[in-house]
């Protein structure tokens, strides 16, 4: 998924505000200036929790990543892998088994046992919760622990994606630490404890993050030992950030400004395939754009092409299905379907428009994020749609504010989404698009299209047991939003990274913790 905005110690049974820790963390050398192994990070984004469950985006689950271990990993062909759990059995096709990795500790020192494992994953299917990662979890019926080192899932219904999105969003946090905060754990007033690579130090929305390496660490000891992480909104200025040597590094590299980058003495680019997608959203609840006809206007009237041109600057493609690139390989290979499109012709837009009960176009508020790529877009989109008399009154508001009204489902009508998934599988996409469980607040259908029947086709696709039965199903569904167009899909990019030469990093497309892959050069 996205992107974002979207992820202390321990004292008896509740964490401390993290605001109690020490200050500034900055190692200094011997010259006064920042040690070796300590990274700056900038950060377009500020992340504003650190639970998946309320900080499902970008610039959160950047740090989750880092601090929170989950229960599997993906290696670099998107396969999952062990990582707290050691091995895992099938008994059956409803039935997983996980055996945990032993001698694991959390950053306070206190063991990792099965029942904070097995409660991290079932605090998500609570509706008290209101878990932004629900929607992962549908197909699970119950989690326990099962003796001193193995945890049970069960399913309603077979779900082969269900591996995959563990890797994603079954983070493990002490039980004792969850309960108590069921609906502020990870918040800057809270903040998280984890297995991971490295431990909080200080998270404030405003003033950034401090990492420092977990001495508990059950694996490999990170190259860093301490990350400082700073958000810096504007583009521009975060660009000069790293090029006056004042940060390091930052994964909010433009493929619009790539050339930029290029040229910068002392930094180093990288551009790899990206699981996201650029897409508009049509809120198929909302006035006009209850009508199919308006929504197929709409796509008769963008300039998708110009939009994909001008946001990826030959760093990503133009997409022809709400799906990321690596998705529709997975799924399809070479061999992809042909969906109905909806080329750029005004003249077939306003023939749709005129099947409509707005044939004479109509007025219509939308709302967006002011710093990012949002506002290009939009005005590009309320220039195009103009030409047919749909007139958008664009409303920028800052991006924590406008995060919160997505995620909150508040008053939606067409909006610009970029959101990146973590799995090569449709089955973590597709209950973002039709579901009805993230068509509810702090879900992810934006669009609000849902239906039995659609919730209906996503059981089938988890319980899919061969590759035909999920292209089969992957199919169904695509064609049914090619039909009914509740979205737009624009492009998908190429991940930017870049990195001061002072460090060298290893990142691919399934990447999960940065931080853990960055170490000094000639390290």
């Amino acid at each position: 998924m996205t992107s974002s905005t979207l992820r202390a110690a321990l004292a008896a049974l509740l964490l401390l505000p993290v605001a109690a820790c020490a200050g500034s963390t900055t190692q200094k050398g011997s010259a006064g200036g920042t040690a070796r192994d300590t990274l700056r990070w900038a950060s377009e984004g500020s992340a504003n929790n650190l639970d998946i469950a309320h900080g499902f985006n970008g610039a959160s689950t950047l740090i989750q990543a880092a601090v929170l271990d989950t229960m599997v990993a993906l290696d670099k062909q998107g396969a999952p892998a062990p990582r707290l759990a050691e091995s895992w059995t099938r008994p059956d096709p409803k039935t997983y088994l996980f055996k945990l990795r032993q001698g694991v500790k959390f950053s306070d020192g206190t063991p990792l046992t099965a029942d904070d494992a097995a409660f991290s994953l079932a605090r998500h299917l609570d509706p008290v919760v209101a878990s932004q990662a629900a929607a992962y979890f549908t197909s699970v019926k119950s989690v326990e622990p099962v003796g001193a080192d193995q945890v049970k899932v069960t399913m309603k219904k077979p779900n082969s994606a269900f591996l995959a999105l563990a890797a994603i969003a079954w983070q493990v946090t002490p039980r004792k630490l969850a309960e108590a905060h069921p609906k502020d754990l990870g918040s800057p007033e809270v903040g998280t404890i984890g297995t991971g690579a490295f431990k909080v130090d200080k998270f404030s929305i405003t003033s950034g993050i401090e990492l420092s390496r977990n001495p508990h660490h059950w694996g490999e000891k990170p190259a860093l030992s301490k990350v400082e992480i700073k958000n810096i909104s504007d583009p521009e200025t975060l660009r000069l950030a790293l090029q006056s040597g004042e940060m390091d590094a930052t994964r909010d590299v433009s493929p619009r400004e790539a050339r930029k980058w290029k040229g910068m003495a002392g930094v180093k680019p990288t551009f790899f395939p990206g699981n996201n997608i650029a897409y508009l959203s049509l809120a198929v609840g909302n006035g006009p754009l209850k009508d199919v006809h308006v929504r197929r206007a709409i796509a008769h009237a963008v300039n998708r092409k110009a939009i994909a041109d001008l946001m990826t600057q030959g760093n990503g493609q133009p997409a022809a299905v709400v799906m990321p690139p690596p998705q529709v390989s997975a799924v399809y290979g070479t061999a992809v379907p042909a969906f109905k499109e909806y080329p750029y012709d005004i003249a077939a837009a306003k023939a749709e428009l005129a099947k409509s009960a707005h044939a004479g176009g109509f007025e219509m508020k939308v709302a967006y994020g002011s710093t990012g790529d949002s506002g290009t877009v939009m005005q590009a989109v309320a220039a195009d749609l103009a030409k047919i008399g749909i007139k958008l009154t664009l409303e920028p508001m800052p991006a924590d504010k406008y995060m919160n009204k997505m995620m909150e489902h508040d008053g939606l009508t067409v909006q610009f989404h970029e959101l990146a998934y973590g799995t090569p599988d449709p089955g973590e996409l597709l209950p973002d698009m039709v579901g009805s469980v993230a068509a509810k607040p702090q879900g992810f259908n934006f669009s609000g299209y849902s239906s039995p029947e659609l919730d209906a086709k996503l059981e089938d696709l988890a319980a899919s047991a061969t590759d035909e039965e999920k292209r089969k199903h992957v199919t169904d569904m695509l064609n049914d939003l090619a039909e009914q167009v509740p979205y737009i899909p624009l492009y998908a990019t190429n991940n930017g990274f870049a990195l001061n030469e002072k460090f060298t990093a290893e990142v691919h497309t399934w990447t999960e913790n940065i931080f853990a892959a960055v170490r000094p050069a000639g390290s």
